[in-house]
């Protein structure tokens, strides 16, 4: 302890200034500070940047001593580690691939976005490959649509949903199909294709595209056989399936079917109770099979579909889609008498009455006597100033029980001069129906030409009883103010 505390003594000692010093240092002033404002700015700026060059110098070494990323390899199948549909796919030990320009040093390119909607770029009529038949073969970018295809009159209407068409596609027929037509309407692409033939079967394939090819959709239509219309045809697109016929038919199949399966599931049920009651083990029981055989429409069901289809037409303005939908029905059934005078009546309203007076006579011949016909012949011929053929038409009509029949004979044998014929003809349709006034005016003018007056008067009194149109109503007054009545 002596010896450290001598040493600690010297050291303290040797801090002490020696004597004088004091005094000798009384009068040292510091320099006066001379501050230059121009200066000071430089070299706080030359500080900075030299201190940046450093850190950018000491960052670009790190930079380039640090390795590159390995990426491990992929494995050889795909892997499903996402949790959702937006999540990263991982790399082999758990962590997000690196992204892509990382090692490089470059942006990744973007890739190409798909179309919110499936487009149509391109429809081509290609060999079926199988006899007669003919494929559509449609490519398609974007999301893969669904499809709904309805075999139609005169070919097939395929719905795209959700897709349109690329801008300027104008797909051109070739072979059996005789057109082509793209239609976009509630948010949907319609691709309809008329053929030369019916179409009796269509078989739907889509393949989907890889690596950036587009889809392709493929419908192969297998026509039917010559002078065959399809069992199934349907006539026109959606709005006109309105006032489409009720599948009975399908409804009665779905109920039979129903009942096949319920009595089967019953009879097995019975066979099991009665193998246990006799001491045999319980066998399985099969499930019952149910089969579903639609059975095709007779000719007077497809009629009345297509007659349907063509109404339906006419109330959305396709006066052309109605024309087939008629001629459909008359095909399927020969002469059937809706669609043969709503067929000539469109005829007419297109100023081609030839026509429609050949296809009043064709349904005649397969329907004779029918009395909507005859009457809408008849008065085609009497306006085109044929009288005498007229009233030879609705002559061969008769008898009949038509009252409509007997007023237009009166009419016209009135016209033709003949009073006593059209007095003859009022009667006999009055006799049917008295309560049309138009009659017993017409049949008034006839007695008065005949010479009956009285007679005249009396049903001239009928018909104002029924009540007039203002027209007739005064020539009934004058008439008989004419007779004194």
């Amino acid at each position: 302890m002596s010896l450290i505390n001598d040493m600690l003594r010297d050291l303290d000692a040797r801090r002490r200034p020696p004597p004088g010093a004091q005094e000798a240092l009384a009068d040292v002033r510091p320099p006066p500070v001379v501050h230059h404002p121009r200066r000071t700015v430089a070299a706080v700026l030359a500080l900075v940047v030299a201190v940046g060059a450093a850190l950018g110098g000491a960052g670009w070494y790190l930079l380039e001593r640090q390795p590159a990323p390995r990426v491990p390899a992929a494995p050889p199948g795909p892997q499903a580690t996402a949790t959702g549909p937006h999540a990263a796919p991982r790399s082999g030990d758990g962590a997000p691939p690196p992204a892509a320009g990382a090692a490089t040093g470059k942006p990744a390119a973007a890739p190409p976005a798909a179309p919110a909607r499936p487009v149509v770029r391109a429809v081509r009529v290609l060999p079926g490959g199988d006899g007669e038949a003919v494929r559509l073969v449609a490519e398609i970018e974007g999301p893969v649509p669904p499809v709904d295809t309805t075999r139609t009159a005169d070919g097939v209407l395929a719905r795209l949903r959700g897709a349109r068409a690329a801008a300027g596609l104008a797909p051109a027929p070739a072979g059996p199909v005789e057109a082509l037509e793209l239609r976009e309407t509630g948010g949907d692409l319609e691709l309809r294709a008329r053929t030369a033939r019916p179409v009796a079967q269509v078989a739907v394939r889509l393949l989907p595209g890889t690596e950036g090819a587009p889809h392709r959709l493929e419908l192969q239509l297998t026509p039917a056989p010559r002078g065959e219309a399809p069992a199934q045809a349907a006539a026109e697109d959606e709005p006109r399936r309105a006032a489409k016929a009720p599948a009975t038919e399908t409804e009665k199949v779905r109920a039979a079917a129903e009942r096949r399966v319920s009595g089967a599931a019953e009879r097995s049920a019975a066979r099991t109770a009665a193998g246990r009651e006799a001491g045999a083990p319980a066998a399985t029981a099969e499930p019952p099979r149910m089969e579903r055989r639609l059975r095709p429409l007779t000719p007077a069901q497809r009629a009345e579909r297509a007659y349907a289809q063509g109404l339906a037409a006419m109330r959305a303005g396709d006066w052309a889609g109605a024309r087939r939908a008629f001629q459909a029905a008359m095909r399927a059934l020969p002469g059937h008498p809706k669609s043969a005078e709503a067929l000539a009546r469109l005829e007419l309203r297109a100023g081609r009455p030839a026509e429609a007076e050949r296809v009043l006579r064709e349904a005649l011949a397969a329907q004779p006597g029918h009395s909507a016909l005859t009457r809408l012949l008849a008065r085609l011929l009497a306006e085109r100033g044929e009288l005498e053929a007229a009233i030879a038409t609705l002559r061969r009509a008769l008898p009949g029980s038509d009252a409509a029949l007997y007023g237009l004979l009166g009419a016209l044998e009135q016209r033709a001069g003949r009073a006593a014929q059209a007095a003859q003809a009022y009667r006999a349709a009055l006799a049917r129906e008295p309560r049309r006034a138009e009659w017993w005016v017409g049949l008034g003018i006839a007695l008065e030409h005949l010479g009956r007056g009285e007679e005249a008067a009396e049903a001239y009194r009928r018909a104002r009883g029924l009540g007039l149109a203002p027209a007739l109503e005064r020539f009934v007054g004058e008439r008989l103010a004419a007779l004194g009545h």
